[in-house]
């Protein structure tokens, strides 16, 4: 700029000068890959989203490594995080802006980058909707708040006990199994923290914002159609047996849990089958295959999704397949289903069905 005077400047035309404006965001871009390729990159460089995405993916890809170090993996992550202004990116800019509380009682989160090694996600919460303790089994996360401030706390696993109850619960055999763990966060994260989980350590937690809060979590690798996560009831009445920062906690083992399945007609079963709507960034889908039935979560119609096996057990009542889920068929006057309703845990989500 500076070797334009300011005469030969005002030359440009209007459309001149918005096609140089059209073209800022691929020259930073380029340029920040340069940087990266002569190693200018470091602690203080300010990312923009595709530089983000780039750093990511080859560290991302330490995962496949005999000997991976979480540690040292999840600090560079947040180093990374810490680098991003994530509302002046303009795919998240979007989606803070069309922000709407579509599920009372529950986060509303959006997928921002997917693909095997890693996945990035936004996840917005008003004052009073929280995620319970749970884990992410055989993964990492890392969590930047970029705004509000919530209470994270983390624990480990330390002792599997031998004790387990077993309860009736919607035509399921439930078999809670108790375990011991030990705290290892206990802090509030506010704009500008970050919060790591790995595999071994603080993999179980929970997140409870004291104000409306968004966050960005990067999960390693990215969740499966078959990750199945815990979920626990922790005892913070007291620490377990006088040890302390020790907790009694009680989780489903599925291994042991079963589910009372009935027999349905085909033409039973073929009246569930169709579309619903939970809003314009999630549908369900309904579809037999062989005799058995599909319930498909996609971003569009158009588009593949997570396919779940579902398990009658009551007429209209179905669990999903080796997940704490279930899925309860909404029936009109004409005993057609009019929309669905998943229930995880005690949070619910009503999808109506369109076609």
């Amino acid at each position: 700029m500076d070797d334009f005077k300011r005469r030969e400047f005002i030359r440009l035309s209007a459309i001149g000068f918005a096609g140089i404006a059209l073209q800022l965001n691929s020259i930073a871009t380029y340029a920040q890959s340069a940087n990266a390729h002569f190693g200018k990159w470091n602690n203080d460089t300010n990312l923009n989203w595709d530089a983000f995405l780039e750093r990511l993916t080859k560290l991302a890809k330490t995962q496949h490594q005999s000997h991976w170090n979480q540690k040292l993996y999840t600090e560079q992550v947040k180093q990374l995080l810490l680098q991003c202004n994530f509302p002046e990116f303009e795919n998240i800019k979007k989606e803070i802006e069309a922000y709407e509380n579509k599920t009372p009682n529950w986060f509303e989160a959006a997928s921002l980058h997917r693909e095997v090694d890693f996945q990035v996600s936004l996840f917005q919460f008003e004052k009073g909707e929280y995620i319970p303790h749970h884990d992410h089994p055989d993964m990492t996360g890392v969590i930047n708040v970029v705004s509000g401030n919530a209470l994270a706390k983390n624990y480990s696993i330390e002792e599997q006990l031998s004790a387990t109850r077993e309860i009736i619960k919607n035509g399921r055999k439930e078999v809670l199994q108790k375990c011991a763990i030990k705290e290892v966060g206990n802090e509030i994260i506010k704009r500008g923290d970050v919060s790591i989980l790995n595999a071994h350590e603080g993999n179980i937690h929970s997140i409870m914002p004291n104000e409306f809060t968004q966050l960005v979590d990067v999960f390693t690798p990215a969740y499966k159609a078959d990750t199945n996560s815990n979920w626990y009831t922790v005892n913070e009445d007291g620490f377990y047996m006088g040890r302390e920062n020790i907790f009694e906690a009680e989780y489903i083992n599925k291994g042991l849990s079963e589910i009372n399945t009935i027999k349905l007609s085909r033409r039973k079963l073929n009246r569930y089958l169709g579309s619903y709507k939970m809003n314009d960034k999630n549908f369900l889908k309904v579809f037999r295959k062989g005799k058995a039935i599909i319930l498909e979560r996609t971003p569009s119609l158009d588009k593949p999704g997570m396919k779940m096996n579902l398990l009658p057990y009551e007429q209209n009542k179905f669990w999903v397949e080796g997940q704490d889920i279930r899925c309860a068929f909404n029936i009109d006057n004409k005993k057609i289903p009019e929309s669905l309703t998943l229930y995880i845990g005690k949070t619910s989500i009503t999808a109506n069905k369109i076609k």
